[in-house]
């Protein structure tokens, strides 16, 4: 049983390895399955097969066949092995953030030329690079040298090589700053895998160098088992990311303050009393901003302004983007304090909106990358804010505008509105306020507090705004219905929404509100004009036909039908055209109208 001593040759191919006798096949070699001889009298060995592979030396004249080949783990931040991609991740959080600019490049850190520009950056004190499981080619000579480079790539402020790993254990670097940790061990077929993980203590590296934070990047380098494996070396290299120490958090150390732009409001009269309304500019300003980009600045909205009870849209601002030109004393540099803020521009832009109170304030918030400072608020202001356009119709009233509002003479019969809302209201004259029709001393504050005094209020182009406490009920409304169809009517429904002492059918009933009407015309003989004294009226008792008269002794028209606010009339027998004129009078102040809408039959 003779067995071969000789060096012998593998080759493999797609279609198999052989192993070859040199010298023109003499001798013999011995064949072993699983360390036992199943033949020892051949001189050439013909492995059929592609999952046939020759691995290393089992002694000084013993190769290794492995059928199939050993599957080993991937190599570390590789994905060429068993186990799949282990890309090597990175434990620290990254924002965009502009970068400030130093004293001097090092002084007190390094940028790497990204002074002044948007790039990453981070406040994560330390940081760890490690895959997601164990990775091959560990054992023997192996190792991991991690590199601490500073902005510029190429200066080293600090490195670790780690001893040969062969097992599990925490390697240390003299300066304390690196850790390299490897856990798992275990062989790997003919090698050994381990999971490494790789911890920097960044702040540590930094303060080690006398820089407060800065630009680097780690390069961690594994090399494998030059007798076990030989490949490689393979490499981690961190994208280059700016360390912010955050020495602090933006503040407004002066105040926050808002005022009228002078020539630039808008403003407009309800039922005498002045609003200010869309367009309107005002002047906030905010002093004694400090640390907006120290060492860092948000990319944007470094500085939030709102003034939300004046209807204007929060704006965010920053000194290197928008609103850039509303800041002053500001530069990019790391140690910037008393920087300023001026808008002359805070509009109001929001559409269909209302506030009436008096802790009207601007509010300024800095910010970093990393948190918000402390919000400051203007002083308090009583103001009055109506942006509302015109919504009355032909048919509808929701008491958003004065524009079909008329005079107790109906305009002499002319359809549109001819009140003048810059006057103030006279005891008897309801008010349009807040998109409700008022009783004037029943006015209330945005918050539902009563208020009817606005004499301090602002705004005053016009002059003071007017004390309504005194005019109470009743109070009256004239506005004229037009029906445009051409059509003779014989009836129709209001529908009435709003707040009622019970419901408007209820109170309508018992007087507590009360509408007249006067036809615009009729084809057979009803009463009708605007100086008819012979109403129809919607309160009171239900129609009946056998009492009704027109107005003349009778005038109730509204129908048993009616329910809460459906409210159902006839022209008793006379027809209607064109539409009616229509006194609307409040005689309780609980009642408040926001809608009356008309439907002809």
């Amino acid at each position: 049983m003779g067995r071969q001593t000789g060096r012998v040759s593998g080759v493999s191919s797609s279609q198999g390895t052989s192993i070859v006798i040199p010298g023109g096949g003499s001798g013999q070699i011995s064949v072993k399955d699983e360390g036992s001889v199943i033949s020892d009298a051949v001189t050439i060995l013909d492995f059929v097969g592609a999952d046939v592979r020759v691995l290393g030396s089992a002694g000084a004249s013993e190769v290794q066949i492995y059928i199939p080949p050993p599957a080993f783990d991937s190599h570390w931040n590789s994905n060429d092995g068993s186990n799949g991609n282990q890309a090597v991740s990175e434990s620290i959080s990254r924002t965009t953030a502009r970068i400030s600019q130093p004293t001097s490049e090092g002084n007190p850190f390094n940028t790497g030329g990204t002074a002044n520009t948007d790039a990453p950056a981070s406040i994560n004190s330390s940081a760890t690079f490690t895959t997601p499981s164990t990775t091959t080619g560990w054992g023997g000579n192996s190792n991991m040298a991690v590199t601490f480079f500073s902005a510029d790539g190429t200066t080293v402020l600090d490195s670790y090589t780690t001893p040969a790993i062969t097992g599990n254990g925490t390697n240390t670097s003299s300066s304390g700053k690196i850790v390299v940790t490897i856990s798992s061990y275990a062989a790997d077929t003919t090698r050994f895998k381990a999971k490494a993980s790789v911890a920097v203590n960044v702040s540590g590296v930094f303060s080690d160098n006398s820089l407060q934070g800065g630009r680097y990047n780690v390069r961690c380098v594994m090399t494998t088992d030059s007798t076990t494996d030989g490949t490689g070396p393979y490499t981690f290299t961190q994208t280059a990311v700016f360390y912010d120490t955050n020495p602090s958090t933006p503040s407004i150390a002066g105040s926050t303050t808002i005022a009228e732009t002078g020539g630039s409001v808008v403003t407009k009269h309800l039922s005498g009393i002045e609003y200010y309304t869309t367009g309107s500019d005002f002047t906030v300003a905010v002093t004694t901003i400090n640390n907006l980009n120290a060492n860092t600045a948000k990319a944007s909205a470094n500085l939030v302004v709102a003034a939300p009870n004046y209807g204007i849209s929060s704006l965010s601002q920053s000194p290197f983007g928008t609103g850039s030109g509303n800041f002053s004393g500001w530069t990019i540099a790391f140690d910037n304090t008393n920087a300023n803020y001026s808008n002359t521009a805070f509009a109001i832009s929001s559409s269909n909106f209302r506030f009436r109170g008096t802790n009207a304030v601007a509010t300024a918030t800095p910010a970093d990358p990393w948190a918000s400072g402390s919000t400051s608020t203007s002083s308090a202001s009583a103001i009055l804010v109506d942006t509302y356009g015109t919504t009355s119709s032909d048919l509808v009233e929701d008491f958003d505008d004065e524009n079909r509002r008329q005079d107790s003479g109906y305009n002499s019969g002319n359809t549109s509105g001819n009140w003048t809302s810059t006057n103030a209201l006279s005891a008897g004259e309801a008010a349009v306020f807040g998109g409700e029709l008022i009783v004037p001393s029943a006015a209330t504050l945005t918050s539902g507090a009563s208020n009817a005094d606005y004499s301090l209020y602002k705004p005053d182009a016009g002059g003071a705004n007017p004390n309504y406490s005194a005019l109470g009920t009743p109070a009256n409304y004239f506005r004229t219905i037009v029906d445009s169809t051409g059509l003779n009517r014989s009836s129709f429904t209001l529908t009435i929404t709003g707040t009622f002492v019970s419901n408007a059918t209820d109170d309508l009933l018992n007087d507590r509100l009360q509408i007249f009407i006067s036809r615009r015309a009729s084809a057979n003989g009803g009463f009708s004009g605007p100086t008819n004294t012979n109403l129809l009226e919607v309160h009171g008792p239900n129609y009946n036909f056998a009492s009704f008269d027109d107005g003349v002794s009778n005038g109730n028209i509204r129908e048993a039908s009616s329910s809460g606010g459906t409210v159902n009339c006839t022209f008793g027998g006379k027809t209607c055209e064109t539409g009616f004129f229509m006194n609307i009078r409040i005689n309780n102040t609980t009642i408040k109208i926001d809608r009356i809408a008309v439907t002809f039959f």
